[in-house]
């Protein structure tokens, strides 16, 4: 072999140990970044759980409170339905007591005179 050919063999066995190297270090490096990312996902993944554990429960409590609502109204609602069935005739009568009164008392303004002539 001659001594130019010799060169260029060398220089490319160079440079190919050199292309083996880096290929060597980029493999450590995206490995060291996939462990890293696997441990991100994984942290993100349990705070994932525990936002929907936390979600959940919260759900679950708010489920209940509604039921206890819902049975306190189901107990009241009666009740009211009576008071202000109550109260409406009270007030319809009061009305309608006011309305006779009221007619009672024009018919005696307009009779006063006769009225007064029936007590003489």
């Amino acid at each position: 072999m001659s001594e130019t050919i010799s060169n260029q063999v060398a220089a490319l066995e160079a440079v190919m140990i050199r292309v083996e190297q880096r290929l060597d270090e980029d493999r450590k490096d995206r490995k060291s970044e996939s462990e890293i990312i696997n441990k991100a996902l994984a942290l993100d993944r349990a705070n994932a759980e525990m936002t929907r554990s936390a979600v959940s429960a919260a759900l679950v409590d708010i489920s209940h409170g509604q039921a206890d609502v819902v049975r306190r109204l189901d107990k009241i609602e009666p009740i009211t339905d009576l008071v202000t069935s109550i109260r409406s005739k009270i007030i319809g009568g009061v009305v309608v007591l006011g309305v006779i009164g009221g007619v009672v008392w024009g018919g005696i303004i307009f009779f006063k005179e006769i009225i007064m002539g029936w007590f003489q």
